[in-house]
């Protein structure tokens, strides 16, 4: 018999939205939900409360380390495959920052394939232009 009102309450805290075992109980004293039964023994916590209660460290709102000079660290990124295609046939964006000027460069490309020869063009830009080599890529 407890089984079945063990899988009760289970399926009410289901329905409900994962609440916590404090929340059914006083639902269910004040009577406020029809046919929801009275809750008087614990429910253990389901797999999905444990997992969603489980620590994270938020995301820092600000880097915790900025480049100091140029082209110290240059972030790059490759954009998946743009709809609809570019007039010329170009699905793909990569772009490169630099984290000190925040100068960006954008290229377009046909095909992902083509980033690595695209990455040495752009690396011997910066070279003639800046007249100093790229640190650190961050993809």
């Amino acid at each position: 018999m407890f089984f079945g009102r063990a899988r009760e309450y289970e399926l009410w805290h289901n329905r409900l939205g994962h609440l916590s075992y404090n929340g059914l109980k006083m639902l269910s004293s004040k009577k406020l939900v029809n046919g929801l039964p009275s809750i008087t023994t614990t429910i253990d916590l389901c797999t999905c409360c444990l997992v969603e209660k489980q620590y994270r460290k938020s995301i820092p709102r600000k880097s915790l380390w900025r480049a100091s000079n140029k082209l110290q660290l240059v972030h790059a990124d490759l954009c998946e495959p743009i709809k609809p295609i570019s007039s010329n046939n170009k699905r793909y964006i990569l772009s490169f920052i630099d984290d000190f000027s925040r100068k960006t460069w954008v290229y377009f490309l046909h095909e992902k394939s083509e980033t690595f020869s695209l990455f040495k063009i752009f690396k011997a830009l910066i070279k003639k232009e800046a007249g100093i080599n790229i640190i650190c890529l961050r993809k």
